[in-house]
């Protein structure tokens, strides 16, 4: 992946190249149903902890770390320097940004509850619908992966749904798609909050997508701020395992139906202060940027 390729795919608009990331994804996700089809597992997913694991890893391996990088090294001259692999970063704006993730945590719930009291009008009845189905399906994909209480089960839940899905999903949406956005619209800010609104509706979650919105560009702006990849990869797994240990304590509990309902009445005092202090985090790590930035000119 370190040698330079210019001449293959290297200069390729930015049209061009979203619309060659889009052929990517898409044979990635064909790859993905193929091997789950080979491997019996596919019509067990609704029922087994087992195949919804394995169809886990599979899609994060082809529909989103392949295609990330056959794009960089095919389109760009050096893929570690597209996807800022190896570019240095302070450790201080990795320790804010994962303080960052840890205090955001109420205000992304607070969101999240009221996303969930989202009502759309008469007349979309049917993409309504359509979207409780799918928030259906992803609820009981959930029940089973977290109603394992076992070590194993926390271990393995730990590894696919923090680890490899963090590195898969930064790697795709802010290693590619938010650059490839960029060069469309040739503005930072815009690109971020269109990353995000990709990275959420991807999710076909809809009643988790403005909290999903709010991190995505949290994340967004951390991969431009740290000039490096591994920073929104580390705090996407740090975010990604505080969800997995918290199911771990209390999924299935009162405490867990008490975390889920963050509404503001009852947890205003939390919500406030975990908004002053995502604020005040944030614009620490801004400045820090800016200081980076006087230090290497």
């Amino acid at each position: 992946m370190d040698k330079d390729n210019k001449g293959i795919l290297y200069g390729m608009g930015g049209w061009s190249q979203l619309f060659f990331f889009i052929f990517l994804a898409v044979s990635g996700l064909m790859l993905t149903v193929f091997i789950l089809a080979l491997s019996g597992h596919a019509a067990e997913l609704e029922q087994s902890v087992k195949a919804i694991r394995l169809a886990s890893t599979i899609q994060s391996v082809c529909f989103f770390i392949m295609p990330s990088l056959v794009f960089a090294f095919l389109c760009h001259e050096n893929a570690k320097i597209y996807l800022k692999t190896e570019d240095p970063y302070r450790a201080s704006i990795l320790i804010l940004g994962i303080c960052l993730i840890v205090v955001i945590q109420p205000l992304v719930d607070f969101i999240s509850y009221y996303n969930q009291q989202m009502v759309l009008p008469e007349f979309m009845a049917g993409v309504e619908n359509w979207m409780k189905a799918n928030e259906l399906a992803a609820e009981k994909t959930t029940t089973l992966l977290f109603a394992d209480k076992t070590i194993s089960g926390l271990i393995l839940n730990l590894l696919i749904i923090a680890i490899v899905a963090g590195l898969a999903e930064e790697l795709f949406f802010r290693g590619c798609i938010q650059q490839i956005i960029q060069k469309i619209v040739g503005n930072q800010h815009l690109a971020v909050w269109l990353g995000a609104f990709v990275f959420s509706a991807m999710h076909f979650q809809f009643y988790g997508f403005f909290p999903r919105l709010l991190l995505g560009a949290l994340l967004g702006y951390l991969f431009i701020w740290a000039g490096s990849i591994w920073v929104p990869v580390i705090v996407h797994t740090v975010n990604n395992m505080i969800g997995v240990v918290l199911a771990y304590l209390f999924y299935g509990t009162p405490k867990y139906e008490e975390l889920a309902t963050f509404n503001l009445d009852q947890n205003l005092w939390i919500t406030s202060l975990s908004l002053i202090l995502t604020v005040i985090i944030t614009l620490f790590i801004y400045k820090k940027r800016i200081l980076s930035f006087k230090d290497e000119s």
